[in-house]
């Protein structure tokens, strides 16, 4: 449809509908619900819907009139009742004015006039106008104010009605303004054509939009247009979007690895937010996600109905990029200061078996490191950038504060890169910041931030259209960016043929612009005091480990009690409450062993073993090694080695007495690693073994046993054989005879 619009100047648009508005009460009252409108509704009715930021022929604007939705057909006559006026009656002449009374004429010969009727014309009630206006081009302002209502001098206006350009839902009562105008450019400020904007002068516009009713701003807003950039003939500019996804904010209790009920919360509201961005927008997004938070996701112990496989298959479809982390958060600028390098190499290496696991169609990228407390640090060594590239970075991400390191940095162009160089130590820096970061704002509306963002952007890009230029959508702290305001900047940016969106690890290359870092700074973690205490706890672990297999659990655990002590999520108190937990657990598995005798063991022999009883109380099976220490017992040069199930257990010691009677002996029992495990148990040993002569005698008395028996056997096998004959049998007398 075409728009019929009138130019006017402001004072004269205003002055006309001022005399409407003067005329319109004397005729009757307008309707209840317009005069509410007009008292009541304030001058920031108009919510930016969509718009084209960059502007050559037209401008296009679409609102929401949010304030109370005016009537906005076409304004009808008002009709009105004639009423009857009767002419003023002519006073009586004064007697005392000197008149002869003769002249006067007597009111009774005098015809009464007839009353005579007037109508009050109709007129209009006001009508409701849209007033669109283009300003200067900014030169230096802050955008902020333009925004917030300052847009400076006012170039060319058109107006009209407001049913020309609104529309209202019949289902919802809500109004929609249509902002569609011609615009073109003169030779000057002189405007010539009435349904035409003009301008002057290219660059970063501001428009404002008012709906005007009477005297009565009801509705107002200003925005930004680009006018005239592509004539400018710019260097590319290369757009990516990064986010990260935490898993456990700290570590609290030692071995626990869940997911606190907070954070938990937290990562699954994250999520559904990566899903959500990941569906609606089409850049592609560079992700930094906890390979521990990938692992929950696989397992699906995350308290989300998203899968891992559904994020798999977004990130890919959107040509995105999962960006390596280690395992455990240990910062890499404070490993390199501690020379803890494979500690590192070996978190990190675990990390990407992780992410791998959980997203199998993608291969984690480790040429772009993201240097950010919120990961891992931000305080970049010259140790530590040498051991990320030794393992493939090739540039760092950081935030503009980050990268300023406190001090002023509003000079800093996060368009731009930046550089850590100290002495023969080098790596590029992708800069983030105000240009780059996209947070909701419930009090501007979504298509307000999208704009602010891309003028800003804008107005670098004009002040040197020769530079090409980065920017990485991101948002404070990392978060997820905001998904509407994503899709309105990718829609604003697609206009300009010289943007390109791409995945972080493909941004190009440019020469540093922003200053450069040349001190490293201090690490955040003191990791070479936390080796210390590593080192400490892992000699008892290895000790008390050789008492069980060496694949044991209960080793496994505590090894990873130590690996958690270089994850700088753990503070101070984590790391004695770590050291409690090692100690404590590594003291109950030997003191399952005990040597529970008492009383007197007696040695019968010279070479009788020495019997030990050995308790093992605890559920697992034990290896030890046995000690004997007596000075009058010859024992093994070595200890013996036991296996000791659960329960009790007969251990014969070899030992040789040396001599005879009581004497003490000191029983030790030995981890596999050699340290005590059972020591300042004694026994008493009695040792009756006998001489050389006693030896002999005895030797002869069973000599004479043996001779005895064999005659024995003899004698009772002859008579078996040949028995005495019976007739021949005499039984003596009792005389002997």
């Amino acid at each position: 449809m075409t728009l019929r619009v009138s130019r006017c100047g402001a004072g004269v648009c205003i002055a006309s509908l001022g005399l409407i508005a003067l005329i319109a009460p004397a005729a009757a009252e307008p309707p209840q619900r317009d005069a509410s409108i007009t008292h009541d509704a304030e001058a920031s009715g108009l919510r930016l819907a969509t718009s084209e930021f960059f502007a050559n022929n037209t401008i296009k604007l679409s609102y929401d009139l949010t304030t109370r939705a005016p009537e906005i057909t076409e304004p009808t006559v008002v009709t009105t009742v004639p009423s009857l006026i009767t002419p003023i009656e002519q006073a009586e002449p004064d007697s005392s004015s000197g008149t002869d009374a003769s002249e006067t004429t007597s009111s009774s010969d005098t015809e009464e006039p007839a009353p005579i009727v007037i109508a009050v014309p109709g007129v209009k009630e006001p009508a409701l106008i849209l007033r669109v206006a283009i300003h200067r081009p900014l030169d230096g302002q802050p955008l902020t104010d333009v925004i917030d209502g300052n847009p400076g001098d006012v170039i060319d206006v058109i107006s009209g009605p407001l049913n020309q350009f609104a529309t209202r839902d019949a289902a919802t009562e809500e109004v929609t303004v249509n902002v569609d105008v011609p615009l073109q450019q003169r030779l000057s400020y002189r405007a010539h054509l009435d349904d035409v904007l003009e301008y002057v002068d290219t660059g970063i516009t501001p428009v404002s939009v008012s709906v005007i009713r009477g005297t009565a701003v009801i509705a107002h807003d200003v925005t930004l247009i680009d006018v005239g950039w592509q004539q400018a003939n710019p260097s590319p500019l290369s757009v990516a979007m990064t986010t990260h996804i935490a898993g456990r904010s700290q570590l609290t209790v030692p071995g626990d690895h869940s997911l606190s009920t907070s954070d938990g919360s937290r990562a699954a509201q994250d999520v559904e937010l990566l899903v959500d961005l990941l569906t609606h927008s089409e850049v592609p997004l560079s992700v930094a996600l906890s390979p521990e938070l990938a692992e929950s996701l696989a397992n699906e112990t995350l308290p989300t109905a998203i899968a891992a496989r559904d994020i798999d298959r977004l990130i890919s479809t959107v040509g995105g990029e999962v960006l390596s982390l280690p395992y455990r958060s240990i910062d890499p600028f404070a490993a390199g200061t501690a020379g803890l390098d494979e500690r590192f190499i070996s978190e990190l290496d675990a990390g990407d078996a992780a992410l791998q696991a959980a997203f199998p169609s993608l291969t984690p990228v480790r040429s772009v490191w993201l240097a950010d407390d919120a990961i891992t640090s931000s305080a970049i060594t010259t140790e530590g950038v040498n051991l990320l590239k030794s393992q493939g970075v090739e540039r760092l991400i950081m935030t503009d504060d980050s990268y300023a390191g406190g001090a002023l940095h509003h000079g800093i162009d996060d368009t731009q890169p930046g550089l850590f160089a100290v002495e023969a130590t080098s790596l590029p820096v992708i800069i983030t910041g105000t240009v780059s970061e996209i947070a909701p704002r419930p009090d501007v509306a979504l298509e307000d931030q999208a704009v602010l963002f891309v003028a800003r952007i804008m107005q670098l890009r004009r002040e040197q259209p020769e530079l090409a230029r980065v920017v990485v959508f991101s948002a404070p702290d990392l978060d997820i960016p905001d998904v509407e305001t994503v899709q309105s900047i990718e829609r604003l940016l697609s206009s300009d043929p010289t943007v390109e969106f791409m995945r972080v690890s493909e941004l190009p290359d440019q020469i540093t612009a922003n200053r450069a870092i040349v001190t490293p700074s201090v690490p955040q973690v003191d990791l070479a005091q936390r080796q210390l205490t590593a080192d400490a706890l892992q000699v008892l672990i290895d000790d008390t480990g050789s008492m069980l297999n060496e694949n044991h659990e209960y080793v496994a655990q505590w090894n990873a009690l130590i690996n958690d002590l270089f994850d700088q999520r753990g503070n101070g108190q984590y790391v004695v409450d770590t050291i409690d937990v090692v100690t404590n657990e590594t003291s109950a598995v030997r003191q399952w062993v005990s040597v529970p005798m008492s009383g007197t063991v007696n040695l019968t022999g010279r070479e009788t073993p020495l019997p030990l009883v050995v308790k093992n109380s605890g559920p697992e099976p034990l290896q030890v090694l046995i000690r004997l220490n007596a000075p009058r017992l010859v024992v093994p040069s070595e200890p013996l080695v036991i296996a000791l199930p659960p329960g009790v257990s007969n251990v014969q010691v070899p030992v040789e007495a040396r001599s005879n009677g009581s004497f003490d002996v000191e029983v030790e029992v030995l981890s596999p690693a050699g340290t005590p495990v059972v020591s300042g148990v004694t026994i008493v040993a009695k040792a009756m073994t006998l001489s050389g002569f006693g030896r002999l005698i005895g030797f002869g008395l069973i000599l004479t046993l043996i001779s005895w028996w064999v005659s024995h056997l003899r004698q009772q096998r002859q008579r078996t054989v040949a028995p005495p004959n019976p007739v021949e049998t005499q039984v003596p007398s009792s005389d002997g005879q």
